[in-house]
């Protein structure tokens, strides 16, 4: 097989298997519902399948521009199809690239990583079996009183870490993390929109004010000089 022809190999099984896991990821809440008789409000999903896809609109083009060159086609569908793009699959792949002092955008850098973002797939498939294996056998010592106040704190603490630690990086814009919690507590305490409607509303507020607090801090700067 010579490189084209595995380019075209790995473009055709990108876009099938891309094509056959959205359909049995589209089917499978269908089915539930069906057999259940239960069906989404959507007066509930509507609002807040708009908000997502405003949130991720803005990524979709900019990760495929910038993943594109140094993963190459191969692990690019790769790390969609199985997830954790951003968390687990990139971090593996470029630091195995940036290991081997391999430059990007080539043949040789492409080929690698579709073996480092495999290896990552197959580590995360064997932990994840690894867990539900010791899931049974470990309950007890799981549930056990003595390691509660550790589960129950443990979330608040990860994402109390990840928020403190963007904060400190921008402690010029503190206040612009201000601004959407104020948004919903309003929506929330003196108005009765409905919930769904709380981060499509702050995403417009929070980008608005965002965008005029940035212009009058770069206007003041430009007058400065």
């Amino acid at each position: 097989m010579d490189k084209k022809q595995f380019q075209n190999w790995v473009l055709n099984f990108g876009q099938i298997s891309s094509g056959v896991l959205l359909l049995l990821m589209l089917l499978f809440p269908v089915a539930v519902s069906v057999v259940f008789n239960l069906w989404p409000d959507p007066a509930t999903m509507i609002p807040a399948t708009i908000t997502v896809v405003l949130l991720l609109a803005p990524w979709w083009p900019g990760e495929c521009i910038g993943y594109m060159t140094t993963l190459g086609p191969g692990a690019l569908y790769m790390s969609y199809i199985t997830g954790n793009v951003s968390n687990l699959r990139v971090p593996a792949t470029l630091g195995t690239i940036s290991s081997l002092n391999m430059e990007p955008n080539t043949d040789e850098c492409h080929t690698m990583a579709i073996i480092a973002c495999g290896a990552s797939n197959f580590t995360t498939i064997i932990i994840l079996a690894i867990g539900l294996v010791l899931s049974v056998p470990l309950q007890p010592v799981l549930n056990a009183p003595a390691l509660q106040p550790a589960f129950n704190y443990a979330i608040p603490a990860l994402f109390g870490g990840l928020v403190a630690q963007n904060v400190l990086k921008t402690k010029k814009s503190f206040l612009l993390y201000l601004i959407p919690l104020a948004i919903c507590l309003f929506f929330c305490y003196f108005t009765k929109v409905a919930a769904a409607y709380y981060m499509l509303v702050t995403v417009f507020a929070g980008a608005a004010a965002y965008y005029f607090l940035d212009y009058k801090r770069g206007k003041k700067s430009e007058e400065t000089k």
